[in-house]
């Protein structure tokens, strides 16, 4: 039997030609699009991520950020959505700006991701931007040892200021009661302040003065008025010494004529001698053989001058006495040749 054909089959055959391909080629373009559009494929349950997998990704670690934990940054391990931009990450999600984002939202603006402290010179500088340049011990200071925790509005750049209960608290010496100046850069460093070194104006300190603590001239802390006459802090020494014994023998009390303020003892002291004793037959003499008491006031020319031979060597001179007075008289420089004698022996 023969069926008959249909007149509408080369019609549907005809637009089949046509529907399938177009429907083909959409097929394949939406396709294309999903996989340009999808995000980065999230870890499956059991994946084995690494710190180098992660650096092909759209966030490579950077800094501190290579040494956290997943979970620090994907919360719950949800990793779809999680944010690249630092304020979302450390305020929004995870609250631990600890000024609350009073200092803006640009946190790559001044730090890098290798802490929170270590700002980069180049993008943030406190010297340049603030106008106060962090040394010694303020650069390991947290910034709300200065700023406090209220923020960052500007602060004093003058010592004082962030000092006063440091000055008022000083005790050795008693800056208050010494009525020191409250610049304190004129004594001290940044480093610490033992590291003071004051210009002691009005007495150069030298020797065993230099090394000496403040309390031992200033007595009581009392710093205003303190005398730079050797003896008001030495006359014990001066009344106690035995060899020679100054106050029998009338030393002066000056005691830097003999020993000057550079000496770290009081052995090695150096007297000016008016009478020449350095040079001639009276150098090397023992000051026993001119001093026969216990007071260098007195002297005795005799012992080595006999008279016989003194008296023949003047006897044209007018006035002439064999005694010691009348020899240092007429000779006070040790020479034959008679000259005007000083007003005094010391």
């Amino acid at each position: 039997m023969t069926i008959p054909r249909s007149k509408t089959t080369p019609a549907i055959a005809l637009a089949g030609a046509f529907i399938i391909p177009l429907l083909l080629i959409l097929a394949v373009q939406s396709s294309t699009g999903q996989e340009k559009a999808a995000p980065p494929t999230p870890p499956r349950a059991g994946q084995d991520w690494t710190i180098e997998s992660h650096d092909r990704s759209n966030f490579p670690l950077t800094g501190k950020h290579r040494t956290l934990s997943c979970r620090e940054c994907h919360l719950n391990l949800v990793f779809e959505g999680t944010p690249t931009d630092c304020e979302v990450c450390h305020w929004q999600r995870r609250q631990d700006d600890r000024y609350s984002l009073r200092l803006g939202t640009r946190c790559s603006d001044c730090h890098t991701p290798q802490s929170w402290k270590k700002v980069d010179p180049a993008l943030w500088s406190h010297e340049t931007n603030v106008g106060y340049k962090l040394e010694g011990v303020h650069r390991t200071l947290d910034c709300e040892a200065c700023h406090g925790t209220g923020g960052f509005t500007p602060r004093p750049t003058d010592c004082y200021a962030c000092h006063e209960s440091d000055y008022r608290g000083a005790d050795d010496p008693n800056h208050l009661q010494a009525g020191f100046p409250t610049s304190c850069p004129s004594c001290h460093d940044q480093r610490a302040w033992e590291n003071a070194s004051y210009n002691h104006t009005g007495f150069t300190l030298q020797g065993h003065h230099a090394s000496a603590s403040c309390a031992e001239c200033h007595k009581n802390g009392v710093y205003e008025g303190t005398s730079t006459e050797c003896v008001s802090c030495h006359l014990d020494d001066y009344n106690g010494t035995s060899d020679p014994d100054h106050k029998a023998s009338g030393f002066p009390l000056d005691c830097e004529q003999c020993h000057g303020t550079s000496a770290s003892g009081w052995s090695g002291a150096d007297f000016d001698h008016p009478f020449p004793i350095t040079s001639g037959r009276h150098s090397g003499v023992a000051c026993s053989e001119c001093h026969t008491t216990s007071d260098y006031r007195v002297f005795n020319c005799l012992g080595c001058h006999e008279q016989s031979s003194t008296n023949s060597k003047h006897k044209d001179v007018t006035g002439y006495a064999y005694n010691s007075q009348a020899c240092y008289a007429c000779h006070p420089n040790g020479q034959a040749a008679p000259a005007t004698r000083p007003s005094s022996l010391w």
